[in-house]
């Protein structure tokens, strides 16, 4: 539970009687939009660990095909809470320590063909500008992809999605959460530099990253009495 108004405590018999008071008044006021506002950043800070996996990371997710017809990515399978230093790679692991990373929340994707297959990842930190720091040093642009440690899931399209097989990375900031998905072939093939790359099969991942940071990013509002916040 997240209290909104404060109560100051004393330490002698008069400090005690205007403390009772001051403990009334704060009882029975309503919390000022400061307290209010601070109230939403905690609640939103806290999402990661308050939300059920399936509701971060939703079973199923539309997108457009460049063909334009709609078609539907299945999710694979979740390894929610892990470290960062199990879920990010040496590229990106020292700005993460810089910036206070938390933790990392990572599931699998197919499109509906199971011809390729995402990671989509929610790093997590302290707050906003720790989140928007560590975005700018993600090498977005590098081919290979690099970054979020893809997630194989054992007798899925995603089973060899290992880190030599990403070929792109996308990204997007939502408060303290950085959300990042690398994409690649389910057969597993290792991204090449002597290949050339093509980012329009990945288009997917754009759509999963949106939808996993919905969520997280959906305003929060703040009612005295629920069972969430105390005023």
């Amino acid at each position: 539970m997240i209290t909104i108004c404060g109560v100051i405590a004393a330490g002698s018999l008069g400090i005690a009687v205007e403390a009772a008071r001051y403990a009334h008044e704060e009882s029975t006021r309503r919390p000022s939009a400061a307290e209010i506002a601070q109230a939403k950043t905690i609640a939103i800070a806290q999402r990661w660990e308050r939300l059920p996996a399936g509701l971060i990371f939703p079973a199923t997710v539309a997108y457009s095909t460049q063909q334009g017809t709609r078609e539907t990515a299945t999710r694979l399978g979740i390894s929610a809470g892990d470290s960062c230093e199990q879920s990010l790679d040496v590229t990106v692991l020292g700005p993460a320590g810089r910036y206070g990373c938390l933790g990392v929340l990572r599931a699998s994707y197919t499109d509906e063909l199971g011809g390729t297959v995402y990671t989509v990842g929610v790093v997590v930190f302290p707050g906003n500008a720790a989140a928007r720091g560590f975005a700018r040093s993600v090498p977005t642009a590098a081919y290979p992809a690099t970054g979020l440690n893809a997630l194989a899931v054992s007798d899925t399209a995603a089973a060899r999605f290992t880190n030599p097989a990403r070929q792109t990375t996308v990204e997007e900031v939502t408060g303290p959460y950085v959300v990042l998905a690398v994409s690649g072939y389910a057969d597993g093939r290792p991204a090449s530099k002597a290949a050339e790359p093509r980012d329009s099969v990945f288009g997917p991942a754009g759509r999963l990253v949106a939808a996993v940071e919905a969520p997280l990013a959906a305003p929060q509002q703040v009612s005295c009495g629920t069972q969430e916040f105390k005023c």
